[in-house]
């Protein structure tokens, strides 16, 4: 233990609502970094107990060295996807990472039903365009779509978010549903039709939505060549994982009308720089990384405290995140 009175070390990296801080503030000796970059975590992680960190931290296999042969007991990561974790070093040092995989399926699912139809509906430019002083002419050049029961969801990635999407559309929409996943899903509360691989998805698919954590096999699954599948006049939602779409690809796919649009909630770098080829592509919707930014998603990342301090009294955690995730 790291001070007098015998209480556990814990940093945080970036910090955690009110409620998670209290939490924490009770079970140990919470120290706040001001910046989360690699040498503050080095710094911070020798003589830490337990490692908080949420979306900007990164503790890459140095940051996981420096805490070689001290206390550190526990990483958290108040979060769904553990890619700012090198979790195989973690793995390796006998360290346990933790987060909450079952935090924002909601909001991350609401935010997808919203953007698609926005972006079919062409709700953003219409605002823009009446507040500019058009209004008869507009209604004549928003595009006509289809509405969504008569078209195709494409679902990569059947996991708790892949699922909630496709529940609300289905149920609530009736689109059909046919999907992609690595593993195989089990039952589903919906109809749908399991498709052999990502590219059987792409062509049948009216809109595919994006539902995959960032491992080695999907950063920039979505490229020129997995784009070149996509059905001519689809439409691409990423939530997942900024690096899953190679963006300049994207951009050129929608610039040349192959896509029908595009809403892209996750980037690489974040934020996007001034020159980022999304930021100038016609029919795309940006968003700063604010899919599980509900009340109760935020809330419930920052749970993670829970787990934190299970595993810093001797008990076993909720969610331990699986080194195969990587």
């Amino acid at each position: 233990m790291s001070d007098e009175s015998n209480k556990p070390k814990i940093v945080v990296a970036e910090r955690l609502s009110a409620s998670a801080m209290a939490r924490l503030e009770a079970a140990g000796a919470v120290v706040v970094l001001e910046e989360c970059d690699e040498p503050a975590l080095i710094a911070a992680v020798a003589d830490a107990d337990a490692l908080v960190v949420r979306t900007y931290a990164k503790v890459t296999a140095a940051v996981i060295e420096a805490a070689a042969g001290g206390p550190l007991k526990v990483i958290g990561r108040a979060g769904v996807g553990v890619d700012n974790i090198d979790l195989p070093a973690a793995a390796k040092a006998g360290i346990p990472v933790v987060h909450t995989p079952a935090s924002c399926t909601y909001a991350v699912a609401d935010l997808v039903v919203g953007l698609i139809i926005a972006l079919q509906r062409g709700i953003l430019p219409a605002d823009a365009r009446l507040r500019a002083g058009e209004f008869k002419q507009l209604r004549l050049e928003i595009p006509l779509r289809s509405e969504l029961q008569y078209q195709t969801l494409g679902v990569i990635g059947m996991g708790r978010i892949g699922r909630a999407v496709s529940t609300r559309l289905h149920h609530g929409f009736g689109m059909r549903i046919i999907y992609h996943d690595i593993r195989e899903v089990g039952w589903l509360p919906f109809a749908a039709e399991s498709k052999p691989n990502h590219e059987a998805v792409y062509a049948e698919a009216d809109v595919v939505t994006m539902h995959v954590p960032l491992t080695a096999s999907t950063r920039g699954m979505i490229d020129a060549k997995a784009l070149g599948h996509f059905k001519k006049g689809s439409f691409l939602f990423n939530t997942s994982r900024g690096p899953v779409v190679e963006a300049q690809p994207l951009a050129d796919a929608l610039n040349e009308g192959r896509l029908a649009g595009a809403a892209i909630d996750v980037f690489s770098p974040e934020p996007p720089p001034p020159d980022h080829p999304l930021r100038s592509a016609p029919n795309c919707i940006l968003t700063p990384h604010i899919a599980s930014r509900s009340k109760e998603g935020v809330a419930a990342m920052h749970d993670v405290v829970e787990d934190v301090i299970a595993v810093l009294e001797g008990r076993e955690p909720t969610y331990q995140a699986d080194p195969a995730l990587s």
